[in-house]
């Protein structure tokens, strides 16, 4: 049974998007300008995002695959190369790492949480490995103590792919604001958008002005100063190749403005995801991932596991609410290399996981309707 067997319409939809009316205004601004390269409002963007989460350093860039290149790149990932990643993730993650000719090796995740496993990662590791990726799934943050420990004994950077993450703490500390680099996304349905768009934070100033120069074609922008003739600053070498990743202005303004409203829209996603929380928190067939009591999520989505998936689906599709599989195991993908056999828990969630909608546009009504459906699953 597929999705085009139910009459859609007027269901619930999974997904949303928030645009402000104050983002509108503000890419009317930008276009009146006529300044719509990357200019004064990206910087403004970078300085907001980076007071409100305590970023120490941020670039901008056109999306979060972007972001994901941009960071392996300025570690010098390349061919031969290995990085040791999550496999239960959208593809991009892992694309990012084919892009620079190097190899994903996956480790296993957590079946309670959905996140890379960190015992996992350190078996793993061999004398091929460049770096390690991890990924906050549903903005729920992983072990980094124990990941970070793992990443300092071996002398492994460690890639915080955050595109689920903004906002969510790890132990009163906004992710990005610690560590070593993290990629967020400002792609539609996150919490704060742009249509699309990225951000990479970092603590080391060194790779800060390397990340700045990654995304524009090996050039710092800022530092951008020439001659009457050269276009080109006279010192640039041409000696490191860059991409055309940076962000423009008229992308930066509908993400600046939206950002100034994020706390009324991730005050909504709190109230929704604690409530499933707390009235499904008894279900038998239906159950909830830990959220451990030292990290703050962001609730970006909603998983959960699900016995018998399929007739999970039916059932909630039947009363015109949206469920959907956010991901697959990476590794069925012939791209990727292959099918692992030694991944269990990764198995187990590729064949229970499913999604809840969750975003600042559910009613009260619609979130009850939701629950109520769930629990009528759980006892049938």
């Amino acid at each position: 049974m597929t999705r085009k067997d139910y009459e859609l319409g007027d269901e619930i939809r999974l997904w949303s998007t928030f645009v402000h009316e104050d983002a509108i205004r503000a890419v009317a601004e930008t276009l009146r300008s006529k300044w719509i390269n990357t200019g004064k409002r990206e910087k403004e963007l970078r300085k907001k995002a980076s007071q409100k989460w305590g970023f120490p350093f941020c670039v901008a860039c056109t999306n979060g695959t972007a972001a994901l290149r941009s960071a392996l790149a300025v570690l010098e990932v390349g061919p031969g190369d290995e990085v040791v990643s999550t496999p239960y993730t959208f593809i991009a993650t892992n694309t990012s790492i084919l892009e620079q000719g190097a190899r994903p090796v996956f480790a296993d995740i957590n079946y309670d949480d959905l996140n890379i496993n960190s015992a996992s990662i350190e078996k793993k590791i061999t004398p091929k490995t460049k770096a390690i990726m991890i990924v906050h799934y549903g903005g729920n943050a992983c072990d980094l103590d124990e990941i970070r420990a793992i990443g300092k004994k071996h002398n492994l950077p460690i890639i915080e792919d955050s595109a689920h993450a903004m906002g969510s703490k790890y132990k009163e500390a906004y992710i990005g604001a610690t560590g070593d680099i993290a990629c967020f996304s400002l792609q539609v349905v996150k919490i704060i958008t742009s249509g699309d768009g990225g951000l990479i934070t970092t603590t080391r100033e060194d790779w800060y002005k390397e990340l700045k120069k990654m995304v524009w074609y090996g050039i710092d922008r800022d530092a951008k100063r020439t001659n009457l003739l050269d276009p080109l600053p006279e010192d640039f070498k041409g000696d490191k190749l860059g991409f055309k990743y940076n962000m423009n202005d008229i992308t930066a303004s509908i993400a600046s403005a939206n950002l100034d409203h994020f706390d009324e829209v991730a005050q909504r996603r709190r109230e929704i995801g604690e409530r499933y929380r707390e009235e499904l928190s008894g279900c038998k067939r239906v159950k909830l991932l830990n959220y451990k009591k030292d990290r703050t999520p962001n609730y970006q989505i909603f998983p959960v596991h699900v016995q018998e998936r399929m007739k999970f689906a039916e059932h909630m599709w039947e009363r015109k609410i949206m469920v959907n599989i956010n991901n697959r195991r990476n590794d069925i993908y012939p791209m990727f290399g292959g099918l692992r056999e030694d991944l269990p828990e990764l198995k187990r969630a590729d064949e229970d996981v499913i999604l809840l909608p969750i975003h600042n546009d559910l009613t009260d009504n619609q979130v009850g309707y939701i629950i109520d459906a769930v629990r009528k699953y759980d006892t049938s």
